[in-house]
């Protein structure tokens, strides 16, 4: 198993999958769609009472935002919250806020009360369940472009692929 945010030469490196979060599948791949995906801010209740989120998106500009640097292809590395503050009509704070390489970075470090992280919702909904994580301005949640997909070699439609791709489909 690698993780990592590069595409990967499934041939070269002796992979039979990879599973990747884009909005452009390489047309030199077989890919299946696995879900698609929203993104909402998310904290700790703690950092939201501590800068007053609640409820007030205009609060941002105070915060620390959280940003995964390669959400997608061709991200500058603030996309996701651009496109979000964008859609709602939010001003965001000037400075760029902490960069990760990966949303999952993110999230742990808006767990840690270091700022707001843009969180998949798919990937964040089990922390919101049970309150460790909060978004701060309810259902303020965008839905991506993007999706999640797995990409396979043309012809490559083993059994073990077959039934880990049905897996996965059992999960979302």
């Amino acid at each position: 198993m690698l993780t990592g945010n590069d595409n990967v030469n499934l041939q070269r490196a002796g992979i039979d999958l990879a599973i990747y979060f884009d909005d452009a599948p390489s047309s030199q791949l077989s890919h299946h769609f696995l879900m698609d995906e929203a993104i909402v801010p998310v904290c700790t209740p703690y950092y939201a009472r501590q800068l007053q989120l609640t409820s007030n998106p205009a609060s941002l500009r105070h915060c620390t935002l959280l940003h995964d640097r390669q959400a997608w292809s061709n991200d500058s590395g603030t996309d996701e919250w651009f496109s979000w503050a964008q859609q709602f009509g939010i001003e965001l704070p000037q400075s760029s806020g902490i960069g990760f390489d990966r949303s999952d970075l993110a999230v742990i470090a808006a767990m840690n009360h270091v700022g707001v992280a843009m969180g998949r919702k798919r990937l964040v909904q089990k922390r919101l369940e049970s309150g460790e994580l909060i978004a701060p301005f309810g259902d303020m949640t965008l839905k991506c472009h993007q999706h999640y997909y797995v990409t396979t070699l043309p012809g490559r439609q083993w059994p073990k692929i077959d039934a880990f791709i049905e897996w996965l489909h059992s999960l979302t």
